[in-house]
């Protein structure tokens, strides 16, 4: 006899997610801090792109882990998609930077490595959110019609 997924606990999996997206939180807000910090020398070394972006990219990615943490914690039905969506855009957005907005291009045989690396976490994250979705809870509950027959027949 299996017991409903959504009554059991969690697996660990869930948890470990969730604490992978608020670990991206205080990260990309020492890095606004930071960017803050030091405007005046951005600007002065001529940093590419302006420091708006490096602020704007950090607060788009903090908040968005924030909520995908708090939502996986909370086991809401849509935060497993919500999930796969950040981490996808967080390494899209990783990528992007490393490889059009920096201005040291590097060979494409050195970003061989770390894009295997990436593209691994990514398929491990995307796919343990997708059998985390039995756990979730749902957002209506689900009622199951009654067929019983009536005794008026």
């Amino acid at each position: 006899m299996t017991k409903d997924p959504k009554k059991q606990r969690p697996p660990f999996l869930l948890h470990l997610l969730a604490g992978f997206f608020l670990l991206a939180l205080p990260i990309n807000v020492s890095g606004i801090v930071q960017t803050v910090n030091s405007w005046n020398w951005l600007l002065a070394a001529g940093y590419f792109p302006h420091p708006v972006y490096a602020v704007f990219k950090g607060f788009i990615i903090a908040i968005g882990s924030l909520v995908a943490a708090i939502s996986l914690w909370g086991r809401f039905s849509w935060s497993a998609r919500y999930a796969q969506v950040m981490a996808t855009l967080i390494i899209l957005w990783f990528w992007v930077d490393r490889v059009f907005l920096t201005r040291n291009p590097l060979p494409f045989s050195d970003h061989l490595f770390p894009m295997l690396v990436s593209a691994l976490i990514l398929i491990f994250v995307l796919v343990s959110l997708w059998l985390l979705q039995p756990w979730m809870k749902t957002a209506t509950p689900k009622v199951e019609p009654d067929f019983t027959e009536s005794e008026d027949e």
